[in-house]
């Protein structure tokens, strides 16, 4: 599939005992697929790629991408802190069945800008599907120069660009200057509408585990240039955006998927479920909201439904309609 719709960075799902979990990572996978989103991102920050050993992640993406259904392709995130190791982990996804191998720039130690160059083109030579860069400052702990970006767009390395860069004006720059064909996707929900007016090509979506359809929509609406509808939905994408931020990531993005569509999700430590006290916190956030979702979720699921997914240690608290102020 082209670079280009709807890429949903789905989470890690885990046994009780904290083991990669291959039937609620296939089950969830499926569902994403039903719901049409066009990849699925494996490995990503929501899919809290460094607590996932190099022995895990082979069966993981073989599992997703067994899974995914339709046109639905998988990308896989294959940045880590050395070349070698990035290298690796990107010849094995594309083995596996990777359609585009994504790369998070080396973190933790912050090397010279030319060592990312030599970083970059060390991955795109060793493989043959297309290289997203993925640009997540607050994380890796600096910025990619849009200069550097587009430099190795224009040498063929950079098919294309994640921008979680935390402005509009970032993905902005990103864009300008970007050479004819290459990809930029917003990696910030609420940025979504106003970057694919831009020129971007879609976006990555967190918030597209929690209602695929209504994520699906905005980048469809977006793409063929509905203002009007575009102009509805991205503020319930936003408002959506900020209950997750009620809560720690990701773990309260997978309490969402599981109290409102009814997915099995499960955790690692020390990304723990959400004590009681956090869940009412997002709860709260939620309840306005929850009018403007129904026609995205079809069935609304039940306690019971968002207990399941959770797990009876940690039950998701009941919620009475119009008990929470607006």
């Amino acid at each position: 599939m082209p670079l280009e719709g709807l890429s949903a960075p789905v989470p890690t799902l885990f046994t009780s005992d904290g083991a990669v979990d291959p039937e609620r990572n296939a089950r969830f996978a499926r569902d994403l697929c039903d719901a049409r989103v066009d990849h699925l991102f494996v490995l990503g920050s929501t899919g809290e790629f460094p607590s996932v050993t190099p022995t895990e992640r082979g069966p993981l993406i073989e599992v997703v991408v067994e899974s995914a259904t339709g046109p639905t392709d998988v990308w896989v995130g294959c940045g880590a802190p050395s070349t070698a190791q990035a290298v690796a982990f990107a010849q094995e996804a594309e083995r596996i069945g990777a359609a585009a191998i994504v790369a998070v720039a080396p973190y933790y130690l912050h090397p010279t800008f030319a060592a990312v160059d030599r970083y970059y083109r060390a991955v795109r030579k060793a493989v043959n599907v297309p290289l997203i860069a993925y640009n997540i400052p607050s994380l890796v702990g600096y910025a990619l120069p849009p200069s550097l970006v587009h430099t190795l767009a224009r040498d063929g390395v950079l098919a294309g660009l994640k921008d979680t860069g935390g402005s509009l004006e970032s993905i902005t720059a990103f864009l300008t200057g970007a050479p004819e064909g290459f990809a930029v996707f917003p990696g910030d929900p609420q940025f979504t509408s106003a970057a694919i007016e831009r020129g971007a090509k879609g976006a990555v979506m967190g918030v597209a585990n929690i209602v695929p359809k209504l994520c699906v929509e905005l980048v469809a609406v977006a793409r063929r240039g509905d203002r009007a509808r575009s102009q509805e939905l991205q503020p319930i994408v936003t408002r959506l955006v900020e209950v997750t931020r009620s809560g720690p990531s990701p773990s309260t993005i997978k309490f969402l998927a599981a109290h409102l569509r009814g997915a099995e999700v499960g955790y690692r430590a020390p990304y723990d479920p959400l004590t009681p006290e956090e869940q009412a916190a997002v709860l709260s956030r939620l309840e306005p909201l929850r009018e403007l979702l129904k026609p995205f979720l079809g069935r609304l699921p039940s306690e019971a439904d968002g207990a399941r997914g959770l797990g009876a240690a940690n039950p998701v608290l009941p919620v009475k309609p119009g008990s929470l102020s607006r």
